[in-house]
């Protein structure tokens, strides 16, 4: 079994102006997305939320994986692995128990936490890496997939937070700085 984390997320300065490409000054949260797992033989993944709120969620890995009716939380984790699954083809699925104590809706990026932690979690279970900065584009476009226009800012500083530190995002190319936070 393996458990990996990706934090919630709160904007000091720029919200609504990172799909412009513009900087902003987010920094995470200790809250967070947490995901234990294990790996599968077989493609398939299939998810359970521990809050009841959330039914099961399965499918199978591949680079173009159907949509679950709009809304379902699943379609964030559907929209990780079809990003990564985009870039190594042919990956294991895996079986997911996914857990958070970050508030739904909230503006804390739950959901982009989610799509992090998913991707996490099936490169984990394949053996796969990449650069941190090329992760954070891959998802930050993938997360698409739910219908949703973010430029990124999410993804980044969910990946490349540092504790203690707000990081400034900027865009084109993406880079992040950390600015040290008084405590």
């Amino acid at each position: 079994m393996h458990v990996v984390r990706a934090p919630g997320r709160v904007n000091l300065i720029g919200e609504h102006i990172d799909y412009c490409g513009l900087p902003v000054l987010p920094m995470a949260l200790g809250r967070s997305v947490r995901l234990a797992f294990h790996p599968r033989s077989d493609r398939e993944t299939r998810l359970v939320n521990r809050d009841p709120r959330f039914a099961p969620s399965a499918f199978a890995v591949n680079e173009s994986i159907p949509p679950a009716p709009a809304g379902d939380w699943g379609n964030y984790a559907r929209a990780a692995v079809g990003a990564v699954a985009r870039r190594f083809p042919d990956l294991r699925g895996v079986d997911a128990l996914v857990e958070s104590d970050l508030p739904i809706a909230a503006g804390l990026s739950s959901s982009s936490a989610l799509v992090v932690a998913m991707a996490l979690a099936i490169m984990h279970a394949n053996r796969v890496t990449m650069p941190s900065l090329e992760l954070m584009e891959l998802l930050g476009r993938g997360e698409r997939y739910v219908g949703t226009a973010g430029g990124g800012m999410d993804q980044a500083i969910i990946l490349g937070a540092r504790s203690g530190y707000a990081s400034r995002i900027d865009f084109h190319p993406l880079r992040l700085t950390p600015t040290a936070v008084p405590a």
